[in-house]
């Protein structure tokens, strides 16, 4: 049978490891017994050499030198000059992978031919896609990407313990950091929300090691930074011996000198502080966005080399208010959950081959949880128009945190001529603002293969997915005809993204539409209402075309809230959606939402919507009314929808139009809604109506 193999591709250093003939994943240690192999490829000799060689390699400073390139690994154009050709992050990380190839087929005596591969949990769509490939240059298939963290609570969810545990998964390494928040029970392990910074990692705790030598030897300052080689090495040994002892020596040689240079702890420590408080502004968010607290934590699990220090672990006590958690060795979890990972894989294999999970023999030991759930880390979003039309704007359309596989589908208005040329354009990103600026460019999806016989405005809906591997596919679906469309990748145009930072030129135009949902928010909204409500506008978000709609929430009951301005972000909005909750703004019905709608709206480009959700009798109905037209009379078009003991002669009379008023119950609140967003994306005039009013 083939191993259950796993490697953990790291920034600095790298571990492969498999499944043991009894069950248990066991790290592969290379030929001189060492568990870890340093991410370092060195060409001094001619050909490639990868591990313990090429390091000491670099301490020699040799120029043919190859390191921390997996912090490039998506970039197209990042190139090294080694060995007498270009070398591409992917081409050096498939060296790596190859060398641990070899290693494990060297000890297991039978060809290792695929295996599970770990990237940080902050890994993009390119940098992921870049990972798959170096397994495929390497001569692995590549089966599933996990995350580290996920793989690190893997390996700690095979130990014996609690049924039930909720951790935080710290992930310090050589280049990135992630925090994870994950559940682990006998089931499986579920992962629930993440963060994290791809460029912050022991490496940079290095470069302010070599910061104070610099500092402390300022005339020998430009000679050492000249060869840097020796010096990142050394700064690397005194991080370690500064994890066991108060203070420690480092020697380098400059020229026909040897430098002396003492270090001490809290040196060290306070050279590195904001560090430390950049991975805790970072755990801060992901308890902020799953709104717990550290009294539902039941630990933090500290993974990676360097949470070895001191320092960190002492951080994360100070933290969370607990010692950190112990039971996973933190330079082996990754690599030992990642093959733990290969075995599931296989196991889920076989039992589709054979007659039933009963025929299968498990791999792994029995008590080793079998379901994993991972998360989206970035939100899936397009480039799109503003709604003046005088910037470009990320619009997001699936939000981060979405557990893997997963898919949304949003539609988007085109205007088609029918002569076969019909293209539309779509450039795909991952990121959380509405600002291009930052945003990572997946790709220039090319949708074509539109109907012959369609001709003027339709409706084409793009469903953006992502799969096991958290890696992007895009369809498309033309509304009228139901016919599959072609969508094709392209590269990216040399000006993106810099075309994306200047005012569009149009060359259409597309009316912008602008849309607040006022929700009731009185005490009779309390408990089935209000989850029903919020489900109807996750249901209303999923059937606008967000490239020409904002989308804000208003509350109100006895005052009214301003919950979001109106927004491009389905993230945005769905947090919004999330975070309404009865008596926020009171628990009677004394006011209603109308001259807020009116002053947000006012001066707005394009259709105006209000979609107003109540039910039950307000107040002040009079006034209410009295306000409602003044709306009209601005063009702001109200749409009315009632449930429970809401007055329909009321709803009609504060909508734009009878049509525009709808009563309906609980269980039919999210097609109501649905139907509205439907409705308001296919509208390109102004003879818009509404089915079905009551």
């Amino acid at each position: 049978m083939t191993p259950a193999v796993g490697i953990d591709l790291g920034t600095t250093y790298s571990a492969v490891a498999w499944v043991n003939p009894d069950g248990d994943p066991e790290i592969i240690p290379d030929a001189a017994g060492e568990p870890l192999t340093a991410s370092v490829v060195s060409f001094a000799g001619g050909a490639p050499v990868v591990g313990v060689s090429a390091k000491a390699d670099l301490a020699a400073d040799a120029t043919e030198v190859a390191h921390l390139f997996k912090r490039s690994m998506g970039n197209a154009s990042f190139r090294l000059s080694l060995g007498g050709r270009q070398w591409s992050p992917t081409e050096l990380s498939a060296l790596v992978l190859g060398h641990l190839k070899a290693q494990a087929e060297a000890a297991l005596g039978v060809p290792v031919t695929r295996a599970v591969v770990t990237v940080p949990d902050y890994f993009t769509h390119p940098q992921r896609s870049a990972t798959i490939e170096a397994g495929r240059l390497a001569g692995l298939e590549v089966p599933r990407i996990i995350s580290e963290p996920t793989a690190a609570a893997l390996a700690y969810g095979l130990r014996p313990g609690p049924r039930s545990r909720r951790v935080l998964v710290y992930d310090l390494g050589g280049g990135t950091f992630d925090i994870s928040l994950v559940d682990i029970d006998a089931e499986g392990i579920t992962v629930r929300s993440t963060e994290g910074d791809h460029e912050l990692g022991g490496r940079d705790w290095d470069e302010r090691l070599a910061a104070i030598i610099l500092d402390k030897h300022p005339d020998e300052a430009a000679a050492i930074e000249a060869h840097p080689g020796p010096l990142l090495v050394a700064v690397e040994d005194l991080k370690r011996m500064l994890s066991a002892r108060r203070a420690a020596e480092v020697r380098l040689v400059v020229g026909d000198r040897t430098l002396r240079c003492e270090v001490t702890r809290e040196e060290f420590e306070a050279a590195c502080r904001d560090l430390l408080q950049s991975t805790a502004q970072l755990t801060g968010k992901v308890l902020e966005e799953t709104g717990l607290t550290w009294a539902d934590i039941d630990g933090v699990l500290p993974v990676g080399g360097s949470t070895r220090m001191p320092m960190v672990r002492d951080w994360i006590e100070a933290m969370s208010g607990k010692p950190p958690m112990g039971g996973v060795h933190p330079d082996q979890a990754v690599a030992l959950g990642a093959a733990a990972q290969a075995a599931i894989l296989l196991e889920q294999e076989a039992g589709l081959r054979l007659d039933g999970p009963g025929d299968v023999e498990p791999i792994l030991r029995l008590s080793a949880p079998r379901r994993i759930v991972g998360t989206v880390a970035h939100s899936l979003g397009m480039i799109a128009e503003n709604a003046a039309g005088d910037r470009y704007v990320n619009s997001v359309l699936l939000p981060r945190n979405r557990t893997i596989p997963c898919v949304e589908t949003r539609p988007y208005q085109f205007h088609v001529k029918g002569d076969g040329s019909d293209l539309l354009e779509v450039f795909l990103t991952q990121g959380e603002t509405d600002d291009p600026a930052p945003c990572a460019y997946l790709g220039r999806y090319l949708v074509t293969g539109f109907p012959g016989r369609s001709r003027g405005r339709t409706v084409v809906d793009i469903a953006y997915a992502y799969d096991d591997n958290a890696i992007v596919g895009v369809t498309a679906t033309d509304r009228s005809s139901g016919a599959a469309l072609h969508v094709e990748v392209a590269d990216l145009p040399e000006d993106v993204p810099q075309r994306f930072l200047q005012p569009p030129v149009r060359a259409t135009v597309r009316e912008p539409l602008t849309t607040y949902l006022a929700f009731d928010l009185s005490g009779s909204m309390a408990g089935a209402p209000l989850a029903a409500a919020q489900q109807a506008a996750r249901a209303f978000l999923a059937q606008l075309d967000l490239t020409t709609t904002e989308v804000g929430i208003v509350s109100f009951s006895d005052r009214v809230a301003v919950s979001l301005p109106a927004t491009h972000n389905a993230a945005d909005v769905e947090r919004a959606i999330g975070r309404l909750t009865v008596g926020s703004t009171g628990v009677g019905n004394a006011t209603d939402p109308f001259r807020e709608l009116r002053q947000l709206l006012a001066g707005v480009e394009g259709r105006r919507f209000g979609v107003v959700l109540a039910d039950g009798v307000w107040y002040n109905q009079s006034g209410a009314v009295q306000r409602a037209h003044e709306c009209h009379r601005d063009g702001v078009e109200i749409i009315a929808v009632g449930f429970g003991s809401a007055d329909r002669k009321f709803l009609r009379k504060i909508a734009s139009s009878t049509e525009q008023a709808m009563f309906t119950n609980l269980g039919q609140l999210s097609a109501v809604f649905g139907t509205i967003a439907r409705e308001i994306t296919e509208s390109g005039s102004s003879d818009y109506r509404l089915p079905g009013a009551g």
